[in-house]
């Protein structure tokens, strides 16, 4: 069946290349006879085969960087909750009130206490102030024989009496303030605030519901930056890790198609602990994405060095057009502008590497110009148009593992 399939893919790729020929003639001989638009003024670039570091390519799926479930630090009947998934929050924002009236009256009291100790600590004060003053008093007769020594020591008893109240007092504050402080946190805690910002995801309460302490009232995650995480075969970490430590060695190419995210990185994480069975290690990115356009569950694809070296087809990526339903490039079919569709692997410096398609090494492709080229329009070419690849010498680049 695999056979049948390469050999069929190997028959249409000729008729496909010989279909755009002969379109693009037909559309030379029309604008010819009719006159036509004036040529594009345009530079080209060859359509190279070179040899290249060799790609594996491995699936992966994007992960919020930051998910919670969210939950309530008091157990209370949910008086307020107004929040559905897809909803965001921002960091500290009230999602839910807890019924609280009775945790008013506990800060209450405990502010009360709070106020009655403070009350008796000015007492004690007092009664250590007069105390003092007996003391200092009856020590001045004593020395001139006009008190007892009994009655001085009695004094001098009393002062330390009085001292050890205002201590016990002082103490008794200490201890209602933070008895205060607790019932005010507390309080605080009846209202359930969200721990970053970020979208919920999923609810499990509603108003009118009782909740346990530590029971969860939402899911949230933090989409303002996600993690790729790839399975990238142990083979290739060693490339991996090249490429993470070296600026010469091949970077990691990321595509997100759902999200029409790409990008080249070596800031990895590689994950010490892999699947045993498949023999892949997890490899993980992190992306800002401050727009939410990559949303965690999305698939992934990332070409990873492999060490090995092969040939591939590569154009310059000035020569690359996008449309609703892809990549394609202008290339000169006999003087006249023709479309071919591409299908990108992967940046490879200044130029990418491309899928076996329409295109062949030697033809040219349309880099500078191609904005305002339309198919059939006649080309001219600019001075200081590239050579081809044989005359320039062109560099090394990045392929595709088979």
């Amino acid at each position: 069946m695999l056979q049948r399939s390469s050999a069929r893919q190997s028959l249409i790729r000729p008729r496909a290349l010989l279909l755009v020929l002969l379109l693009a003639c037909a559309l030379q001989s029309t604008v010819r006879a009719q006159g036509g638009p004036p040529p594009a003024r345009v530079r080209f670039d060859d359509v190279r085969l070179e040899p290249v570091s060799l790609r594996r390519f491995v699936t992966g799926e994007v992960r919020a960087a930051a998910y919670s479930r969210v939950a309530a630090k008091e157990a209370g009947l949910i008086v307020e909750f107004d929040l559905d998934p897809g909803d965001a929050v921002t960091a500290g924002q009230i999602i839910a009130r807890l019924d609280d009236a009775l945790m008013k009256l506990d800060v209450e009291l405990a502010q009360s206490e709070l106020a009655a100790d403070l009350a008796v600590v000015t007492e004690r004060e007092a009664e250590l102030e007069r105390a003092e003053r007996d003391y200092e008093r009856l020590s001045a007769l004593a020395q001139s024989e006009g008190a007892a020594r009994r009655e001085t020591e009695d004094a001098r008893t009393e002062v330390a009496a009085m001292r050890a109240r205002l201590d016990q007092a002082r103490a008794d504050v200490m201890r209602d303030q933070v008895n205060t402080r607790r019932a005010e946190e507390r309080l605080a805690d009846f209202a359930v605030r969200a721990p970053f910002a970020g979208h919920v995801v999923a609810t499990t309460a509603e108003v009118g519901e009782w909740v346990n302490e530590g029971g969860t009232i939402i899911d949230l995650v933090d989409d303002s930056k996600v993690d790729v995480v790839l399975d990238v075969p142990e083979d290739y970490l060693l490339a991996l890790q090249a490429a993470k430590r070296s600026t010469e060695a091949s970077p990691v190419a990321l595509r997100i198609d759902a999200a029409g995210a790409a990008l080249e990185t070596r800031e990895i994480t590689i994950v010490p602990s892999g699947d045993t069975l498949a023999r892949t290690f997890p490899v993980r990115i992190r992306l800002d994405n401050p727009d939410g356009d990559i949303k965690p569950g999305m698939a992934a694809v990332a070409a990873v060095p492999t060490g090995n070296r092969g040939d591939a087809i590569t154009v310059s990526k000035d020569a690359l057009m996008r449309s609703d339903v892809g990549w394609f490039v202008y290339f000169d079919a006999g003087g006249v502008a023709a479309v071919a569709p591409v299908q990108v692997e992967f940046a490879a410096g200044d130029r990418v590497v491309i899928r076996e398609g329409a295109l062949r090494p030697g033809m040219r492709v349309v880099v500078e110009g191609n904005e305002r080229v339309f198919p059939g329009q006649p080309l001219q070419a600019l001075q200081g148009t590239a050579e081809s690849s044989e005359q320039a010498g062109a560099p090394a680049h990045e392929q595709e593992a088979g």
